[in-house]
């Protein structure tokens, strides 16, 4: 054996458990996908530590549970690139759909909060949790207890391209059991905060029972910023930053999701073009934190808001405050009491002579001789 040829599990005209042997250029290219999924690895390990040591509390909110929950996602897609077990398949399988769903939990949580302003539960945390991961267990498990048929087509996970997977035998399975999740989680997501972002901005408002969307000329935001309650304005910069965790999923989905297209239409894909794309994609644990990072300062103290679910106030689109200027009224003028009516009636009523005031002046005063 070539002295700078490396071992690997991988191709898919090689059965599973089977050894190939890649030579230096292969081998860097697969090494660099497990280099790339050690550094997501170590940013959330990293994020762990330090949510363990000191970790923040959003008080009427779920928000940490649920990103935990990606982050351990994030965690094990990174294993299944990095690691080389006969279960590499399915751990890969499990952070992919994993990274998918909680995706997109996150995202419902935060609709749920600033867009419908309903109360969240700890019944409903503890609920979502479990029946999250269960789903991601069954989507994992179903494939080789009750799809797989191993006379016929051979083992559900194996060899797949240059890393382990669900095999060639089951392209459905590949598309509706994992890319189908991936691609609904980024366009949900994406919906979801850019409602959430037009309606803390104050573009989508509820009139009459009725959703609307205004838009305002350039340099006239100011209508919309004064038309916000106190929890709008306190997370709207969070709301501009969290719609980059779908844009970035998609980002980051996107190379890898064309090369396998490309490869299940029977076209074949150049080696660096395919280790690009899973380069990039096995980055996503390192780009979740880089972008908790950049909006976790911008979080405000939750305790000091009112509860997320405070309802929000409607507005008339006929009315002046629905182009953010509430009209200024005089009050009324005050109804004369009783005692100004005694004495009113006493001045009229009175016999003494009324005397004028004396008129003070600077001149000289005026003489009645001649």
């Amino acid at each position: 054996m070539d002295s700078s040829a490396l071992q690997f599990l991988a191709r898919d005209d090689v059965r599973y458990g089977s050894d190939v042997v890649y030579d230096s250029a292969h081998a860097g290219g697969i090494a660099s996908l497990v280099v790339a999924g050690g550094l997501s690895g170590l940013a959330v390990l990293l994020v762990f530590v330090v949510v363990s040591i000191r970790s923040p509390t959003y008080h009427n909110t779920h928000v940490i549970p649920y990103f935990i929950s990606l982050l351990v996602a994030n965690v094990l897609e990174a294993a299944g690139t990095s690691m080389n077990a006969f279960f590499q398949g399915a751990i890969k399988q499990a952070g992919n759909v994993g990274m998918a769903l909680w995706s997109f939990v996150l995202a419902a949580h935060l609709f749920n909060l600033l867009f419908l302003r309903w109360k969240s539960t700890r019944r409903g945390l503890l609920l979502t949790l479990i029946s999250g991961w269960f789903i991601v267990i069954f989507i994992v498990a179903i494939g080789p207890i009750a799809i797989q048929t191993t006379k016929k087509r051979g083992p559900y996970f194996g060899p797949s391209g240059y890393w382990c997977w669900i095999t060639p035998d089951y392209p459905q399975e590949r598309t509706f059991l994992e890319y189908f999740f991936e691609f609904l989680s980024a366009f949900l997501s994406f919906v979801l905060y850019t409602a959430i972002l037009l309606c803390v901005r104050g573009n989508l408002m509820q009139s009459n029972g009725r959703w609307r969307l205004r838009f305002v000329p350039n340099g006239e935001s100011w209508q919309l910023a004064i038309s916000r309650d106190i929890i709008d304005a306190s997370m709207f910069r969070v709301a501009v930053r969290m719609v980059w965790y779908p844009v970035s999923y998609s980002i980051l989905l996107l190379p890898v999701s064309i090369a396998r297209l490309i490869e299940f239409g029977g076209r074949e894909v150049p080696f660096w073009a395919t280790i690009l794309a899973d380069f990039i994609f096995n980055l996503q644990g390192f780009v979740n934190v880089m972008l908790l990072l950049g909006t976790r300062r911008f979080i405000p103290d939750t305790a000091s808001l009112p509860m997320f679910s405070t309802p929000r106030k409607e507005v008339d689109f006929s009315s002046s405050e629905a182009v953010g200027i509430t009209p200024f009224i005089l009050p009324p003028k005050p109804e004369p009491t009783q005692l100004d009516r005694v004495e009113s009636y006493t001045s009229m009523d009175s016999t003494a002579p009324m005397v004028p005031k004396p008129r003070f002046s600077m001149m000289r005063p005026m003489s009645w001789q001649r």
